[in-house]
């Protein structure tokens, strides 16, 4: 079964611009169902907008999720599991594209894993903004705040070569933990959250997103306003003691997975669509968007262009959100087996975490509240065929490694990745 999203003829050379958030889960956003309108510059942007409701990411972790929405191909093809583990070379990128095309391309950044030593993302981009500057006493300031994002994107729209069409990426990680209060930009309190663990946390996260929302409407303001596709999306989510866990890259729940996806630009029609896609699809829909073919090393559907069907696999892991503490060596391998893996096909999800299961019917439980496995032994081993099929199918990249820095030691700590 299939469901087409068929835009209308390519224009010539369009502009093309992904704005991201870090750390931003789909459903603390009024356009996905939050009750407080904590992004008013994106709720709008929605409204003109094709927005994907089914949309997860391949990992729960920046830089993995990135480079296989960059690449088009699985964290463990390309041994890039965990933060820190650069993007191969010989992995053909959007931007790589976009360059050869003749398109300008740019990108600024604000998490420190995505710096270009440590993630490969820089490649294609004629500029890759990914400067970190020390904190005063001499600590490492691991994330750029979206005032600096959005001063550095207005600069290099202002400053850019109109006769070429525009490739951008700008990224904001202010969501990111630690969850600070803005009170400027408070748009929920401790009330509105009675039942949950985690209520002060929340309306501090609530807060992060409306003040990046700020930032972020500047940008929109600033953008082309003819022949211009807008992207926004997100890395990956954030558990808030969901299943009693705070963060990210450990866990696979939905909390963590799915993320705000949306489309908006020449021959969209807005609306919503509850298609199966994931991150692999970012860099074939991008591509697709300008008319350019892929190249043949990439795995995602161009979602836009081609029919997506409604029974897709799709096959999720993480291999852990730290690297340990190596003291002198420094070195990260990929050589480790996957932490959990997990399945999404038709409405459920299941998921592997060692000999252990646990099965949810995600379509009328989001919330993956109500573990189903004993009552459903044959969907269960359905859905435990394939995630062995595709692990047996899609080979691990052992040969991968990175060797970091004082400095990356530091800002990786920093964000919560050094056990």
């Amino acid at each position: 079964m299939f469901l087409p999203i068929l835009i209308s003829a390519v224009i010539a050379a369009p502009n093309i611009v992904i704005i991201s958030m870090d750390t931003l889960r789909s459903d603390h956003l009024s356009f996905y169902g939050h009750p407080h309108d904590t992004a008013p510059a994106l709720h709008a942007l929605s409204e003109q907008s094709l927005v994907f409701d089914n949309m997860i990411c391949e990992i729960p972790l920046t830089s993995p999720s990135f480079s296989a929405m960059m690449s088009s191909q699985y964290p463990r093809q390309t041994g890039t599991t965990r933060n820190g583990l650069r993007l191969p070379d010989d992995v053909p990128t959007a931007a790589q594209s976009f360059q050869s095309a003749g398109y300008e391309t740019m990108c600024v950044t604000s998490n420190w894993t995505l710096k270009d030593k440590l993630s490969g993302l820089d490649r294609g981009f004629d500029v890759y903004d990914d400067k970190f500057h020390k904190k005063r006493w001499g600590f490492i300031k691991s994330e750029r705040d979206a005032d600096e994002v959005t001063a550095l994107a207005l600069e290099l729209l202002e400053n850019r070569d109109t006769d070429k069409p525009l490739f951008a990426w700008f990224h904001y990680s202010d969501p990111h933990a630690p969850y600070k209060m803005h009170r400027k930009y408070k748009v929920s309190s401790k009330s509105d959250y009675p039942k949950v663990k985690g209520r002060k946390i929340r309306v501090r996260y609530d807060s992060e997103i409306r003040r990046t929302d700020h930032y972020i409407e500047q940008v929109l303001d600033a953008l082309p306003k003819e022949n211009t596709f807008i992207i926004f999306l997100s890395d990956h989510g954030e558990s808030i003691w969901e299943h009693d866990y705070l963060g990210h890259g450990r866990r696979i729940y939905q909390t963590g997975m799915h993320i705000p996806f949306m489309v908006s630009g020449p021959g969209i029609t807005p609306g919503r669509t509850n298609i199966p896609v994931r991150g692999i699809d970012v860099a074939t829909t991008l591509l697709g968007m300008a008319g350019l073919a892929a190249p043949e090393t990439m795995l995602g559907l161009d979602i836009l262009n081609t029919e997506v069907p409604l029974d897709r696999i799709r096959v999720v892991e993480t291999y852990g959100g730290a690297v340990p503490n190596f003291g002198v060596t420094r070195q990260i391998m990929a050589d480790k087996p996957p932490q959990r893996q997990g399945v999404v096909l038709d409405g459920w999800k299941l998921i592997l975490d060692g000999s252990e299961h646990e099965l949810f019917h995600i379509r009328q439980d989001p919330m993956e509240t109500q573990d189903v496995a004993q009552d459903q032994p044959e969907k269960s081993a359905e859905l435990l065929a394939l995630i062995a099929e595709w692990s047996a199918r899609v080979a691990l990249n052992k040969d991968n490694e990175a060797q970091l820095s004082e400095d990356d030691m530091e800002a990786l700590e920093s964000l919560g990745y050094i056990d």
